[in-house]
């Protein structure tokens, strides 16, 4: 889910020396751990495009019969198993973040939480919050991030909205920046990840106060950018800068990359999510380039997603 785009550049590329400069200065209590690269871990991985076309696509998330609905420069789209490409919702303000639940497409646009009814067609606004990533937790509150390329302006942490009391409580989780959001196998964690820093924080939902950095991605400037979830336990990151996706363990903080040379720069990878193929699961990445691809994983290597 990147927030890069032409106006957003200059601050992108200051923000990035700021927090570079600064990555010492994180509370002590996040415990950084250094990676432990094994390529071991990454061979065999293959990439395939699936859907060409797409306008700055954001974000994907998976409709649950194989297709996607895609989030872009100003619309939505969804693309089916075939790779074909059909509308859904146009002159969105900058949709990002979306999650779908029993038929209804959630996603955040401009400056809130919007649904969207995939059955009657119905679009209803939710709340007002701002947000980039967006993540449906198992008891239906919703955690928003906030990338935090406003440079000089306080962090909002991550943000969460409580849809019985119709309250958004922002900061919540007062991490120092966040992008995507993951949640663990067990659902009593969730993840997030430092565009700036390369850095993947790690919040207990129970005790939110208590993040912690678990793993911090290698490189000067990887840019990661969205993030998800196996079962297994693994993560899987979007470097948007650097052009690839990063396979992560959050227990140790290893990291090796699974797939390089995805259109580095400005029009790399954006989003990752875990969907069905027809060999089982696989990895799809949205790519700034306008490309949807499939990250297939070698034998023995599951991935299965997080059942919420």
């Amino acid at each position: 889910m990147s927030p890069i785009s032409c106006g957003l550049r200059p601050r992108l590329i200051a923000g990035a020396i700021v927090a570079l400069a600064t990555v010492s200065s994180i509370p002590a209590h996040a415990g950084i751990r250094e990676p432990d690269v094994s390529p071991s871990l990454c061979a065999g991985w293959s990439v395939e495009t699936v859907a060409t076309g797409l306008d700055e696509p954001e974000n994907l998330e998976p409709d649950g019969a194989g297709g996607f609905y895609i989030s872009g420069d100003s619309s939505i789209v969804h693309v089916d198993t075939d790779g074909r490409v059909e509308p859904v919702l146009d002159d969105l303000p900058a949709p990002r973040g979306m999650q779908l639940h029993d038929g209804i497409l959630y996603f955040v646009a401009g400056p809130g939480l919007s649904q969207f009814d995939t059955r009657t067609g119905e679009v209803s606004p939710v709340t007002d919050m701002a947000a980039h990533g967006l993540l449906r937790l198992p008891n239906g509150d919703f955690l928003t991030t906030d990338v935090g390329t406003d440079i000089g302006s306080p962090s909002r942490g991550l943000t969460r909205y409580h849809p019985d009391a119709d309250a958004v409580e922002v900061n919540w989780s007062p991490v120092p920046r966040s992008e995507g959001l993951a949640l663990s196998p067990d659902h009593s964690r969730v993840y997030t990840d430092d565009l700036f820093t390369g850095q993947v924080i790690e919040v207990p939902l129970e005790a939110p106060d208590n993040w912690s950095v678990v793993a911090t991605v290698p490189g000067i400037f990887p840019g990661l950018d969205d993030l998800t979830m196996s079962d297994a336990g693994v993560l899987y990151a979007a470097a948007h800068v650097e052009g690839a996706v990063y396979s992560i363990d959050p227990l140790t903080g290893a990291s090796c990359v699974i797939a390089a040379g995805m259109s580095p720069g400005w029009t790399g990878p954006s989003s990752v999510r875990i969907g069905p193929s027809s060999d089982g699961w696989a990895l799809y990445a949205t790519v700034f380039d306008g490309t949807l691809r499939r990250l297939t994983p070698p034998t023995g290597v599951d991935i299965e997603p997080v059942r919420p």
